[in-house]
C-alpha cells in the first residue's frame, strides 16, 4: 500500500509541476495551439465550448469535483477575442449533496442570454435520479455572473451532453438529450418552437444503447443528422430528420469506431463536417488516441484524420484518458490563423483546450476508401 501510494504522488507531483494549468494559450510548433484550464477542483470532465456574439467570447464550462461525487459543480472559464489566457475555472453551479454534471452552454444572439444547462444527480447515487437544470448569465455577453440553478426538466435519468441547435426557421430550438434508466437507455430531443415556447419531448427511433446525440444540420439543407454514441462499444452510428427534429430514421452504422465514450460533430464554414471521437471500440483500452476527422459527404466517408492527444504531454510512455471533446468554429481567427476550437477530458485532471484550422487538420493521415 505504502509503496502504491508513494508512486501515486509521484505520479501527480510530476503532472502537477511539469504542465503548468494556468489557462495561457501557447504554441505546439505544428501550427496548433493549446493551453491546460485552471480548475477549482479535483476531477474535471466533460467540457462544452460555446461562443458569444457578437463580442467573440469563447465560454468553457465543464464540471468539477469528481463524476459522481456530492457537491460536484459546474465551473466556467471566458476567452476574451485576442486575449492569450483563459480565466481561471469559477463555480456557477453547485448543490448540496448532489452531483452536477454534463454542461450544455447555449447563446441566444436575439436575448443576448447565455444559458446553461447540466444534469444533476444524488450524490454517489444512481444515473435515473438526475434531472437537467438550468441557470444563465444576462451581463451582456460577458459570462461573469450567473442566475441561481433551478429545476428545468425532471424526467427520472434525464442527461444532457452536445449542442443545442436552432430548429430551421430559427425561432426555436432542438435540445439533444439522453435518459439513463435500470432497463435501458435512449436518446431524446426537448424541442421549442421560440424563446418563450413550452418544450415538447420526441423520443429518437430505436435508439438504445444508442446515447448523446450530437446533432448538426447538414450543409445547404433542411436535413438533420445526429450522430450517437455506442453503449456497446462498437461504431458511431446516425440517423436522420427530415422534418426538423419530430420523427427520426432508424439509426445506422457509421464507419467510426466507438469506445462508449463522448463524441462531438459540427458543419464548418466550408460545409465539411467534423467530428471528434476516440479512434477505437471496446472498452478494455484506454480512452485514446482523441482524433479530429473530416467528411465531405456529410459523415459517409472521413478521408482525413489526425490524431489531437495519445499519450500525456510530456510523458510519451504514459496513456491517460482523453475524452468527452466540445467543438465549435469561431468568427473569428486567432493570431495563428486558427479558428477552430476543442476542448476535451485531461486525465480528468483539467480540461484541455486546442486550436488549429481546416488545413491543419488536412495535414494528418489521409484515409482511402
Amino acid at each position: 500500500m505504502h509503496i502504491i501510494l508513494f508512486f501515486l504522488i509521484i505520479r501527480l507531483t510530476t503532472c502537477t509541476n511539469s504542465i503548468p494549468f494556468d489557462g495561457i494559450i501557447r504554441p505546439s510548433g505544428d501550427g496548433s495551439s493549446y493551453a491546460f484550464l485552471t480548475p477549482p477542483k479535483d476531477g474535471n470532465h466533460a467540457a462544452f465550448i460555446e461562443q458569444l456574439t457578437p463580442s467573440g467570447t469563447l465560454a468553457v464550462a465543464w464540471f468539477t469535483g469528481g463524476e459522481g461525487r456530492p457537491n460536484c459543480s459546474i465551473a466556467v472559464s471566458l476567452l476574451a477575442v485576442g486575449s492569450e489566457q483563459f480565466t481561471p475555472g469559477v463555480i456557477v453551479s453547485e448543490r448540496t449533496n448532489y452531483s452536477n454534471q454534463n454542461p450544455v452552454l447555449f447563446w441566444n444572439n436575439r436575448t443576448q442570454i447565455l444559458h446553461l444547462y447540466h444534469s444533476s444527480q444524488l450524490g454517489n447515487g444512481p444515473e435515473s435520479t438526475s434531472e437537467l437544470w438550468h441557470l444563465q448569465s444576462q451581463d451582456k455577453g460577458k459570462g461573469a455572473t450567473w442566475s441561481k440553478s433551478s429545476s428545468f426538466y425532471s424526467l427520472p435519468g434525464a442527461f444532457d451532453r452536445n449542442r443545442i441547435i436552432p430548429t430551421l426557421d430559427n425561432q426555436g430550438l432542438i435540445y439533444p438529450c439522453y435518459n439513463s434508466s435500470p432497463t435501458y437507455d435512449y436518446s431524446f430531443i426537448l424541442r421549442s418552437i421560440s424563446d418563450t415556447s413550452t418544450w415538447t419531448r420526441i423520443n429518437m427511433t430505436n435508439s438504445e444503447n444508442l446515447i448523446q446525440p450530437s446533432i448538426i444540420r447538414l450543409y445547404n439543407s433542411k436535413v438533420l443528422r445526429s450522430f450517437f454514441r455506442d453503449e456497446n462499444a462498437e461504431s458511431i452510428y446516425y440517423s436522420d430528420s427530415n422534418d426538423d427534429g419530430i420523427t427520426w430514421t432508424v439509426p445506422k452504422r457509421t464507419i467510426l469506431p466507438n469506445n462508449n465514450a463522448g463524441i462531438h460533430a459540427n458543419t464548418l464554414k466550408t460545409g465539411a463536417v467534423i467530428m471528434v471521437f476516440n479512434n477505437l471500440n471496446g472498452t478494455s483500452l484506454p480512452r485514446s488516441p482523441l482524433t479530429v476527422a473530416l467528411s465531405d459527404d456529410n459523415g459517409m466517408t472521413w478521408p482525413y484524420q489526425r490524431n489531437i492527444q495519445i499519450h500525456d504531454d510530456g510523458n510519451s510512455t504514459y496513456v491517460g484518458e482523453y475524452s468527452y471533446p466540445a467543438i465549435l468554429q469561431s468568427f473569428w481567427t486567432g493570431r495563428d490563423d486558427n479558428d477552430i476550437h476543442l476542448v476535451f477530458t485531461y486525465d480528468q485532471q483539467t480540461i484541455k483546450y486546442v486550436r488549429f484550422n481546416e488545413r491543419w487538420i488536412k495535414q494528418g493521415q489521409r484515409i482511402f476508401y
